[in-house]
């Protein structure tokens, strides 16, 4: 197995930035108008013959593998400060809209009706299911859908361990200002030798908002096990979960499912 020492960098927490915009449209009387795509679904009858993609011009005839980019959620209310918005594109036409339901990409199955159809037209991204089209472009060799910048992600070598620390911070409501606003931190830890340890982390929490929308969070140990783009987590009472898992080559966070965690 390989092990990596992430470098620290000089990371500008998104959620202090939206913390401070929050406040502002706050105060403006703004408000936000539209909300990110959820997985929501007919049953396909395909499986997903997932491909990483390419590292090419991108072809929106063609569109393959996964691609991520952030949208602020200014009040908290439906991401908890950050909406992760992440496409999955498959064979025949197929999306999965949000973290996989199972892990990484390479887990998807259509067969269990987490993935969608769609069409480009216009320059629009029509997803069965969803009420409204989505602009989608290409502009200097990036995927761009409803105006967000997405970039690909790249699995990971099987059998990679980590030796960092990470944190993840959110907010419902407008903290200091808002009635009924709360904050929270997780804390991850991976070592070297396949073991974790997490502080108030959630493992299997659902999409966005505030942490009693998701599974308990609360100490937790146990083992780690990478591969491809999923990380499965095994604690203590030997209860495994998958989750989506890459590294972000920006500043070498990484993500946990729908949740973005920062070096310490």
């Amino acid at each position: 197995m390989k092990t990596v020492t992430l470098r620290s960098s000089a990371y500008r927490r998104p959620y202090l930035l939206i913390f401070l915009l929050s406040a502002v449209l706050a105060l403006a009387g703004c408000s936000k108008d539209s909300a990110p795509l959820s997985i929501g679904g007919s049953q396909a009858d395909s499986s997903g013959g997932y491909k990483p993609a390419g590292t090419g011009s991108i072809d929106l005839e063609r569109l393959q593998g996964m691609y991520y980019g952030f949208s602020p959620d200014y009040d908290g209310s439906e991401c908890g400060g950050m909406c992760w918005n992440i496409y999955t594109f498959l064979p025949d036409q197929k999306v999965v809209v949000d973290a996989p339901p199972s892990g990484g990409p390479e887990t998807i199955d259509c067969g269990d009706g987490s993935c969608q159809t769609y069409k480009i037209e216009n320059g629009q991204l029509i997803i069965e299911g969803e009420e409204a089209p989505l602009g989608i472009e290409t502009a200097d060799g990036k995927l761009l859908i409803d105006e967000v910048e997405l970039q690909p992600v790249e699995p990971v070598q099987d059998g990679l361990t980590l030796d960092q620390n990470y944190t993840h911070e959110g907010f419902s409501g407008l903290v200091g200002i808002s009635a009924g606003s709360s904050s929270w931190t997780e804390t991850l830890t991976l070592r070297p030798d396949g073991t974790y340890e997490g502080d108030d982390f959630m493992i299997g929490s659902v999409e966005g908002g505030d942490k009693t929308s998701g599974a308990a969070g609360g100490a937790s140990t146990g083992t780690y096990r990478i591969g491809g783009n999923t990380i499965e987590f095994t604690d203590a009472n030997g209860e495994t979960t998958s989750e989506l898992f890459f590294i972000q080559a920006e500043d070498d966070s990484i993500q946990v499912g729908d949740r973005n965690f920062w070096i310490e």
